[in-house]
């Protein structure tokens, strides 16, 4: 007899043989046949799932369970809860950096009251320079000025002068350079010369003595150079020894003549050679220059003993001069009997540029 109550039966799925299904439905239960589709299926072994071995605890679930996360010895934070906050205090920061800091932030303001305080004092200090210094500017602005006007005063009654009595206030060293004014004026009468404008004015490096180049530009007349010295705040005097190159004899009569056994003091230029012949021929004792003078195309050799003060002289002056062309005042003498046709002899640099800054004693006033 069948039993009434139905129950669930297992089938095998790898089977051939056709099988029963109860299906439980609204109306009650009924018995359906299944069907198997043909064909022949391998016996697979079913796969495990090999999960990693659980130390704390047994369970069926892949996650832990509750205890062990009550077992935790401390709770997660909260994310309202700043880092590094836990019961009421900071965590990881002492509170002696606290101490620090406020140290710090008041040095601070006090070192910027001390600097603004500083800085006002210091701001009032500069005006007061700068007012001082806009003063002295001014002032020697105004110096200046009235030296400008100064020497274009003097320049004019200088280039304008036709006697020796109207030029000689004009001049540097009076009473020495007079004789020279006249005997130059013989041969060459001084001429008028009216004076037009400045084109120049410079200081010249003469040491501790202040000295201007000027160009002067004339009525039909060719530009003037001079060389004035300033012996007062507006007082000025022209050299006029430089103004017209003063030399004992013209330098091609001095070529030419060859006087010999006399000195002369001439302005030339001079520049190292090494031309040794006739009585000059022995270089271990004589240094070699080549001369030049103003107006001439004409040249001379200088020789000068070698370790004398005159050769040591002439070589340092030489090596600092620019291309190693000096302009120098020196005393020449051509030797009784000389038959170099251009050796002459250096005795003394008289001075180490064309002027002479102090009258010798001898012809001071």
């Amino acid at each position: 007899m069948p039993d009434p109550e139905p129950k669930l039966r297992v089938i095998d799925e790898m089977t051939e043989e056709p099988a029963e299904m109860v299906r439980l439905g609204a109306r009650g239960v009924s018995v359906e046949p299944v069907e198997r589709l043909p064909g022949k299926r391998e016996k697979v072994a079913p796969a495990r799932l090999e999960g990693e071995a659980r130390e704390l605890f047994d369970g069926r679930s892949l996650e832990p369970g509750v205890e062990a996360i009550l077992d935790q010895p401390v709770a997660a934070e909260s994310v309202e809860q700043p880092w590094g906050v836990g019961d009421g205090r900071l965590v990881g920061l002492p509170y002696g950096w606290f101490v620090l800091i406020l140290m710090v932030l008041v040095a601070a303001g006090v070192w910027s009251l001390r600097a603004m305080r500083y800085g006002e004092i210091q701001v009032e200090i500069d005006h007061g320079a700068i007012r001082e210094q806009v003063a002295k500017d001014m002032d020697a602005t105004q110096q200046a000025t009235q030296l400008v006007d100064r020497v274009e005063e003097v320049v004019a009654v200088y280039l304008r002068a036709e006697t020796i009595e109207t030029i000689l206030p004009w001049v540097r060293h009076p009473e020495r350079v007079r004789p020279m004014i006249e005997e130059a004026w013989k041969t060459e009468p001084k001429q008028r010369l009216k004076f037009e404008r400045m084109t120049f004015f410079q200081p010249a490096n003469m040491g501790q003595r202040a000295f201007w180049v000027v160009r002067a530009e004339v009525e039909e007349g060719q530009i003037q150079n001079l060389l004035i010295e300033q012996t007062g705040e507006s007082e000025v005097k022209v050299d006029w020894e430089t103004h017209v190159c003063r030399q004992p004899m013209p330098w091609d009569e001095y070529f030419a003549k060859r006087p010999q056994g006399s000195s002369l003091d001439f302005r030339v230029w001079a520049e190292p050679d090494q031309l040794f012949n006739h009585e000059f021929s022995d270089a271990r004792r004589w240094k070699c220059f080549r001369l030049t003078a103003k107006g001439s195309e004409e040249h001379l050799f200088g020789y000068a003993l070698a370790g004398s003060e005159a050769g040591q002289e002439m070589e340092t002056l030489c090596q600092s001069a620019a291309g190693k062309k000096a302009s120098i005042l020196v005393r020449l003498r051509i030797p009784e009997g000389s038959v170099s046709p251009r050796g002459v002899v250096i005795e003394r640099v008289v001075a180490p540029r064309w002027v002479i800054l102090d009258a010798p004693v001898a012809d001071a006033p």
